[in-house]
């Protein structure tokens, strides 16, 4: 099986490659170990759903924010796996492989 890497971009600029990722409700979330965490900044919004709470970070990069471009259960896990470290992006965040 080969895994191909995602590589995630947000206005030219490369948050991250990997082919670390999950799919939860048709959703891709990237483990973020693998992302520049240098243009996420996270913020004090949040919301919630039946899995728990979401936080959000913004993407910064120079002058060009994202407000809540980025989210992530704190503490969501499952028999199988803790996701607590893999983020989702917003709709105007490139996902190619």
């Amino acid at each position: 099986m080969v895994r191909l890497k995602w590589e995630i971009k947000w206005n030219g600029t490369q948050l991250g490659k990997t082919n670390d990722f999950v799919m939860i409700d048709g959703i891709k979330y990237f483990n973020r170990d693998y992302l520049n965490m240098e243009y996420l900044k996270e913020n004090n919004h949040h919301t919630e759903d039946e899995k728990g709470q979401i936080n959000y970070y913004d993407i910064v990069i120079g002058n060009e924010v994202y407000k809540n471009g980025v989210w992530y259960y704190a503490d969501y896990k499952t028999h199988a796996r803790d996701f607590s470290n893999f983020v989702a992006f917003g709709k105007d965040v490139e996902l190619s492989i």
